[in-house]
């Protein structure tokens, strides 16, 4: 009886060694209803790469190694790589769906919206929304919007902050709160908490969520804490302009997001990392320095990152924020001639660190002359001043689209190895023919993968697969997703690397990316030899 029992002890215990390494031996009995063969394994993990086989059985992992199950369907992957399915932390697609009208009635009837193809050709099974303050306000009414939509990819959701007050307190944009109010705002974000929110979103840039201070701040993040919940901010100022201390604004920015972390302890995710100009006055070392000081500290401290030089908005969207509303209109005080004398002047300040050139119009559905083209052609083209062919585009309505190159790119390259940089899209669930196109949409995993790993050698192969995987599901919670491990959720891309790359460009965005073969979304292929196969898999996921 003692050697029956000590028998079946050992094999317990083999069984689960092997579970827990991520290998599992089938045997020929073992049925699976999907099997990926051969592909040299990425697991998400600082791991070398292996060869192994993969078997799915409904929307989880059942097996990692090398077996000789049966499956209803085989994938032949040798001489391609799998990896978990790429995270974007930093997607708007809550944000443009909210809109009522075209967009919401387009994510009814459009496939390629409510699959998310734009994603699913980059490699994305599941997406963060509700970023930088702004957003759906109601989580559940979301989650289950896009639960009842079917979405191709996964989605889970940040409480916006700014665009949460001002749906409490209306015409208050540019008002501080009261004590009292301060507390009923946290009171509605705990609650967002409460209906799956994985945690709480502010862009320190503009108002509303400008208006708070560091104290304010601390204090509802503290709030989350118990949670489990992360706080998402984006930084007051991100140029190398010299503050009245005669500190970088970026610097001083970026040391108060720290010290709100380290006051509130509360897990920090910053926002769309990155240096603006002007960057003459910021070392990257020094940036570097002050988030690895503090995450030795312990302090949870991560950022996002897109892997593009330039950013896509309207025009009023790279003013100073005193001069424009939150729904980025101009004001109605600078649409008087003394208004405009002082929008001009601000409008040639902002050309003396980003050149008219570095402005080029990409959408320009009120005047199509304007695209293609940069500021200062349109200047010279018109015979005006860059500053007022600027503010002529901006008060027309739709305004001007512009891609401005404005990004430091030196920079970017410095932090993209840090073990705390995520790589983010920024982006939407996007219909050709839609009006905010930027290529990130389209292209960011895969641009990440061949530019700044395989070709620039910028970043290790399998830390820019961690930095898109096992480290964002990690910080964001995803649990039991970002790794190729038998249990985990079967959110899976297949990757041929000699075909990866994107293909959109700032003039012509809208191009699916190419390399990624196949891709399942909690065990549904929905991505085979490289097309959609309009299965959808995405789920809503809550704050557990």
């Amino acid at each position: 009886m003692k050697k029956t029992s000590a028998a079946v002890l050992s094999l317990l215990l083999i069984v689960t060694a092997a579970v827990f390494s991520g290998c599992f031996q089938a045997s020929p009995e073992t049925s699976f209803d999907l099997i990926i063969k051969g592909g040299r394994v990425y697991d998400g993990t600082s791991g070398k790469p292996r060869i192994a086989d993969i078997g799915i059985k409904g929307d989880k992992i059942a097996a990692v190694g090398n077996f000789t199950g049966k499956a209803a369907k085989t994938i032949p992957a040798a001489g391609l790589i799998v990896t978990p399915g790429f995270i974007d932390v930093h997607s708007s697609t809550d944000l443009i769906l909210q809109e009522k009208g075209i967009w919401r009635i387009l994510a009814y009837i459009k496939s390629s919206i409510n699959g998310n193809h734009n994603y699913l050709y980059q490699g994305v099974t599941s997406i963060v929304t509700g970023n930088d303050g702004r957003g759906y306000t109601n989580t559940a009414k979301w989650l289950g919007w896009s639960e009842s939509l079917q979405f191709g990819v996964n989605v889970c959701h940040l409480a916006p902050a700014g665009a949460i007050r001002n749906e409490i307190f209306t015409n208050r944009e540019s008002k501080p709160l009261e004590e009292n109010e301060h507390n009923i705002l946290k009171k509605r974000l705990l609650k967002e908490l409460d209906n799956g929110a994985v945690g709480i979103s502010f862009d320190l840039s503009r108002n509303p969520d400008k208006l708070l201070t560091r104290e304010e701040l601390a204090d509802i993040a503290a709030s989350i804490k118990p949670y489990g919940g992360i706080i998402s901010l984006k930084l007051r100022n991100t140029s190398g302009r010299r503050d009245a201390s005669g500190n970088p604004a970026f610097v001083a920015s970026l040391q108060e997001v720290v010290e709100i972390a380290r006051l509130s302890q509360a897990p920090l995710e910053i926002s769309a990392l990155k240096l603006t100009a002007p960057w003459k006055n910021v070392n990257s070392g020094r940036i570097s320095a002050i988030i690895s000081s503090a995450r030795q500290e312990g302090i949870d401290i991560t950022a996002d990152q897109s892997p593009y030089d330039a950013e896509v908005d309207v025009l009023t969207g790279f003013l100073p924020p005193e001069y424009v509303t939150g729904n980025y209109e101009i004001k109605k005080e600078y649409t008087t001639a003394e208004g405009k004398n002082s929008l001009l002047q601000a409008i040639d300040k902002l050309f003396t660190f980003t050149e008219p050139e570095k402005f080029l119009i990409v959408s320009s559905p009120a005047d199509k002359f304007y695209l293609g083209k940069t500021i200062r052609q349109i200047a010279v083209i018109k015979g005006k001043s860059p500053a007022h062919c600027f503010l002529e585009m901006a008060l027309t309505s739709p305004q001007p689209l512009a891609s401005v190159f404005a990004v430091n790119d030196h920079f970017a390259k410095k932090i993209m190895p840090s073990p705390f940089i995520f790589t983010a899209a920024e982006g939407i669930a996007y219909t050709p023919g839609g009006v905010f196109p930027h290529p990130g949409y389209w292209g960011t995993f895969p641009r990440k993968l061949r530019k700044y790993a395989l070709e620039d050698k910028i970043v290790h192969f399998n830390d820019a697969i961690r930095s898109m995987t096992a480290l964002p599901a990690e910080k964001f919670k995803l649990r039991g997703r970002g790794q190729i491990a038998v249990g985990f959720f079967a959110d899976i891309a297949v990757i041929d690397l000699k075909k990866i790359k994107d293909k959109a460009t700032f003039l012509q965005p809208e191009q699916y990316a190419a390399g990624v073969e196949y891709l399942i979304v909690n065990g549904i292929l929905s991505l085979e030899k490289g097309e959609i196969t309009g299965k959808k898999g995405g789920r809503a996921l809550k704050r557990i």
